[in-house]
């Protein structure tokens, strides 16, 4: 795995790191929408579309943001269709769904996968 290619899932990881610390943290107000909006804006979709190695990296980040949006949404209408609008509980679910998509990624480049020996 090149060095480039591991920038995001890392980003992905810090970013969901970075919104679980100024929501649940002792941190000022005036930070939490700008860290959280960046996080729910590319965070959980670019964790999923980056594992598929598109070599355009505006249409990458394109559909990063669409795929955020819809995650974001679908998460946020099961909660509140349930009766339970919790925002932390769907910002955790997305942190969750952004965190195991970039270290799925990690690893899945990381060790190279073999091909099945001829019988």
């Amino acid at each position: 795995m090149s060095d480039r290619s591991r920038i995001w899932p890392i980003a992905v990881i810090a970013g969901a790191a970075l919104a679980a610390l100024v929501v649940w943290g002792d941190v000022a107000p005036t930070l939490r929408g700008p860290v959280v909006l960046g996080f729910l804006l590319v965070g959980p979709g670019m964790a999923l579309v980056h594992a598929l190695r598109l070599r355009d990296r505006l249409a990458e980040l394109c559909l990063a943001v669409a795929l955020s949006v819809a995650l974001d949404t679908v998460l946020a209408s099961a909660f509140l269709y349930a009766g339970d609008w919790w925002p932390e509980g769907t910002l955790a679910a997305l942190i969750a769904v952004a965190v195991l998509g970039a270290v799925d990624d990690l690893l899945s480049t990381a060790s190279p996968r073999r091909a099945p020996e001829a019988t």
